[in-house]
């Protein structure tokens, strides 16, 4: 049998980060903040109250998980810039995508905004080494949305794309 490609995992009580593959590929990480200050780019950011998600991939050793475990991990170092938000954070979901298609989180975040008009509040976040030049990988929303369905149909929009290509 062929490993999932594609995963929606809700957070809840008997959440486990063993149901995340230590496999690479791309992930949206989806939490609730609420209003909140951060120093980003060595400027204080009011960020708004609301659903967020967060774009990325695991290229390396420990892929999914390990790289899920850092970010939902309350005590850290900051490394990334998803570290200054993900102490706050109320976590929501994961959806992964168990692919190596290049650049999978450029697509899915530009996907995200065309498709389902999700703001960038903070540009540059998560994307500063962004080959594809995308404004930000963090994604608002003031509202909650069917997570999981959009998951699902971002993915299916890319391949469509791909297959007109």
């Amino acid at each position: 049998m062929s490993p999932q490609k594609e995963r929606f995992i809700p957070f809840s009580s008997s959440f486990s980060l063993t149901e995340i593959p230590a496999r690479k590929g791309s992930y949206l990480l989806i939490f609730f903040l609420g209003k909140t200050t951060i120093f980003f780019k060595q400027t204080k950011r009011q960020i708004a109250e609301g659903w967020y998600c967060y774009c990325g991939s695991a290229r390396g050793n420990g892929g999914l998980r390990s790289r899920l475990s850092r970010h939902t991990s309350v005590f850290k170092t900051v490394h990334w810039h998803i570290d200054l938000l993900t102490p706050q954070a109320c976590f929501v979901a994961i959806c992964l995508y168990e692919r190596l298609t290049p650049f999978l989180e450029c697509l899915l975040s530009q996907g995200l905004i065309h498709f389902y008009g999700l703001k960038t509040p903070l540009p540059g976040f998560g994307s500063t080494d962004c080959q594809k030049k995308c404004i930000s990988h963090l994604l608002y929303t003031p509202k909650e949305l069917d997570w999981e369905k959009m998951s699902t149909k971002i993915i299916e929009k890319i391949e469509h794309h791909e297959k007109q290509e």
